[in-house]
């Protein structure tokens, strides 16, 4: 059996068994035209199966209507295999199972410390052609629609080749839409967010995950998929349909042969999702992607301490602000080692040179792509890594580094095995550029080695998360957005498209966004450059996001001489990476985001503004049961954007915050009930 195949049969055999057994409060055949419902515990969201007589379909439809509209009109479901056909295409509904479901489950290094995992479920169980047996599973959650495709039963092939998914999504009315156009399937996910019409998408043209869309009432949704294993990655493309109607259908990243997948049976799909509120913030409050997601595979957890790292790549290489000593020198490592035990930061990258192709590793032609020549368990010559391990332990501060993903290829285990006997303690794996089955399935063998060896990773050059950090908690973040190290050569990342990025790309789940620039100047005046790099936005705009961007592992990316006796940096300093609690107070796409993150006892406030100014008003009652103590952070001058004020004063219940927010300015806060004696 060939690998691919074995290891996607060992993530459905059992397990994908395992969540077909619960207890049922209805069970019943069906064989009457007509449409199944089921509703979301607390009833704000509706799900319609639509089916024909006897149980037969063309293709079986679903919609959705959430706070009594209609949302999403009928769409279909569809899977096509080689010498089969669509399986969905004349099947019968022999019966459907219905249950309720509600568990508290802890969220390791999130934006909660628990997630309610409640939800209304439809399971239906379908006959096709050849004796193939399916099931289709809906969930109804309060913020959420998910289905998944599960195939149980059929004629004895081996492996099973899937030619297309064509799955289906038919929005209703006119929302508007934020959507990253992707050049081909061949990609980063690094480009910018456009805003157009939903009659004015670009048709057959391919759309990234998450896809957000908000009606004139406010409502908004974005599409995207959970518990991506051994299957390629979804991304979406408007198709226009008989009178000019339009949809949104599936479009699999395809294998070199140009079939999409391969598998065994039972084979568990993974969960299509469309993420749904009143308003935007609500899906970036939302853990339902986590929820959606298996249990942790690793037993024993302690040893997962995520932090703050250095990261010298993004500001030159250097120390002072210029070039200096080699990044992999004895004397640089000193220095941010130094840098990091002085400033409580648990965490130094080390990363290639200036090129990816001349990394810290062993390759025997410089300058080239990953190959047979690289040999990643070995160090390059001029890199004394035994005695900068040496000099970090005695600091108390871990080491982290890059890796080519091409460069682990055929020899996963053997490089983690010699990665932990380094030293190194975290990871990140780049350039995987594709999302196909075997990148995916790649991808999970790099966290299971990675984990098995006590390593944290984050991916770069990758898809957008799909929740599989319930599974894996060794996986911190994935890049997958064009992020602020396109400064050092364009000016693409504006605040407004940092607002973007963040009601799109981050509501899949944490990103690695090169936070920590500390040289913001007007836009008229900046200039890229690789040494050093500007940022657009204010000071406390690039605070900000160390609170609005999820992320348990952020970058503190400037060179350190520039945060030193700054103000700013000891907000830097003190704000956590992961929380108890998130609330956003205040949401507009594109334009404005105010998040509340509680650690503790403690708030951290961060607002970020787009291309306008602001001014937030925030009840102090909402966060504080009492008196409390609030610190302040706020921007003083756009035209100055690295000057801020910060102040400090005594709170009640009953008192109003009022910031004002530059255009592309920002403002953080710390905020404590005072303890009484």
């Amino acid at each position: 059996m060939p690998f691919l195949t074995r290891f996607i049969h060992s993530l459905t055999s059992w397990k994908g068994l395992l969540v077909g057994f619960f207890w049922v409060y209805g069970l019943s055949p069906c064989l009457e035209a007509g449409t199944l419902e089921c509703r979301s515990p607390g009833g704000n969201l509706q799900l319609k199966i639509h089916h024909s007589e006897r149980g037969l379909s063309d293709n079986i439809a679903w919609s959705m209507v959430f706070k009594d509209q209609l949302r999403v009109d009928r769409s279909e479901l569809s899977l096509v295999f080689e010498g089969i056909g669509d399986l969905l295409a004349n099947v019968e509904m022999v019966q459907h199972e219905r249950r309720s479901h509600d568990q508290t489950i802890p969220v390791l290094f999130g934006k909660s410390s628990h997630a309610r995992d409640r939800f209304e479920e439809q399971l239906l169980v379908l006959q096709g052609p050849q004796g193939v047996r399916l099931r289709i599973r809906f969930r109804c959650y309060e913020d959420a629609l998910a289905f998944r495709y599960e195939l149980l039963e059929g004629p004895s092939t081996n492996p099973w080749v899937l030619r297309d998914e064509r799955s289906t999504f038919v929005l209703h009315g006119q929302p508007m839409v934020w959507v990253q156009y992707l050049e081909h399937h061949r990609t980063s996910h690094e480009h910018e967010v456009e805003n157009p019409s939903w009659n004015d998408v670009r048709p057959e043209t391919l759309l990234d995950c998450p896809l957000t869309v908000q009606w004139p009432d406010g409502v908004t949704a974005a599409i995207t998929e959970a518990s991506l294993r051994a299957y390629p990655g979804m991304a979406l493309s408007q198709e226009i349909l008989e009178g000019s109607r339009r949809h949104l259908r599936s479009r699999l990243t395809p294998r070199e042969d140009g079939t999409k997948a391969v598998g065994s049976l039972p084979w568990i799909m993974p969960w299509r999702v469309v993420l749904i509120g009143e308003r935007p913030g609500a899906l970036l409050e939302s853990n339902t992607l986590y929820c959606l997601n298996e249990p942790s595979e690793i037993e024993d957890a302690s040893w997962i301490e995520p932090d703050k790292l250095t990261f010298h790549w993004w500001n030159g290489d250097v120390f002072h602000g210029t070039p200096d000593h080699s990044p992999l020198s004895v004397e640089m490592a000193k220095r941010y080692i130094d840098f990091c035990a002085d400033q409580g930061l648990g965490i130094h990258a080390i990363s290639s040179t200036a090129s990816p192709t001349s990394p810290w590793y062993h390759q025997l032609k410089p300058g080239v792509a990953p190959g047979p020549h690289t040999d990643v368990t070995r160090p390059r010559e001029d890199f004394d890594l035994s005695t900068i391990r040496a000099y970090a332990e005695s600091k108390q501060v871990r080491l982290w580094t890059w890796v080519h993903q091409d460069a682990l290829r055929g020899r996963v285990e053997e490089a983690f095995a010699a990665f932990e006997a380094m030293g190194w303690k975290g990871m990140m794996v780049d350039f995987f550029d594709h999302d196909d089955q075997d990148h995916v399935v790649f991808a999970e063998q790099i966290l299971q080695a990675a984990a098995r060896h006590h390593i944290l990773i984050h991916f770069h050059g990758i898809w957008k998360p799909t929740g599989l950090r319930r599974t894996y908690p060794n996986l911190m973040n994935h890049e997958g957005a064009l992020n602020l190290e396109y400064l050092k050569w364009s000016d693409r990342c504006t605040p407004t498209h940092n607002l973007k990025m963040a009601f799109t790309r981050l509501l899949a789940g944490p990103m690695d966004y090169h936070l920590g620039g500390f040289r913001a100047v007007p836009a008229e005046s900046f200039q890229p450059r690789q040494v050093a790099p500007e940022v657009l936005g204010t000071r406390c705009h690039m605070l900000a996001m160390y609170v609005c961007f999820e992320n348990p592992a952020p970058m503190v990316a400037d060179y350190p001489t520039a945060y030193l006796n700054q103000p700013g940096f000891d907000f830097i300093v003190e704000v956590p990476t992961w929380w108890d609690e998130t609330r956003v107070l205040k949401d507009s796409i594109a334009e404005l985001l105010v998040m509340a993150r509680r650690k503790g006892d403690v708030w951290y406030l961060g607002g970020m503004s787009g291309e306008r100014s602001h001014a937030v008003s925030l009840s102090i009652g909402d966060l504080l049961k009492g008196q409390g103590r609030m610190h302040l952070w706020e921007d003083v001058d756009a035209r100055f954007p690295n000057q801020l004020r910060k102040r400090s004063v005594d709170v009640g219940v009953d008192d109003v915050l009022k910031v004002h927010l530059e255009a592309g300015g920002g403002f953080v806060a710390r905020l404590e009930e005072r303890k009484r004696p």
